[in-house]
């Protein structure tokens, strides 16, 4: 860490900033993901569509969990879960006899266009109670939370990077 980091995660209106960014990203994102878990996709359904939506040839199912975090056995009953309504096909890797490679469906790219669509237009919605200054301000967040996800992001596929190549 830095140490202008340092200073701005120890002082106390460094923690109190933090923590009420925290709290209200979190609360914001409950509701966006309310209509969709609403319809059967639960917040891990949807980041497990999210980053596959992001690997047009697919992702092993062995590499999804580790993207997400989670454990193997725990992928095998998402990726049952994914395939059941057909946003997900599961084939052998053809690389490794051993793996199966998942990829988004046509059926998954629609239902997860269709839920960003109805988060996107709720909030949309909430906006025009804003004034138009409240706006600016927040168009000029845009880039820092941006940044803010991309640090953790960019964490997590270095440490992802790091365990792969040990």
């Amino acid at each position: 860490m830095t140490s202008r980091a340092a200073t701005v995660a120890e002082a106390p209106a460094g923690l109190d900033l933090a923590g009420a960014l925290r709290t209200e990203v979190n609360r914001l994102a409950y509701h966006l993901r309310t209509p969709a878990t609403r319809s059967g996709v639960t917040p891990t359904r949807l980041a497990a569509l999210g980053a596959l939506a992001k690997h047009p040839d697919g992702l092993r199912q062995g590499d999804l969990a580790a993207l997400m975090g989670m454990s193997p056995p725990s992928m095998t009953r998402l990726a049952e879960l994914l395939i059941e309504p057909a946003w997900v096909s599961r084939e052998r890797d053809p690389a490794d006899a051993r793996a199966y490679v998942l990829r988004l469906t046509e059926t998954g790219e629609q239902t997860l266009a269709n839920v960003r669509d109805v988060g996107t237009r709720q909030l949309l919605d909430d906006m025009g109670l804003l004034t138009d200054r409240e706006r600016d301000t927040l168009a000029a967040a845009v880039p820092i939370l941006r940044k803010l996800a991309d640090f953790r992001l960019n964490d997590t596929v270095a440490s992802q990077e790091g365990t792969s190549n040990a």
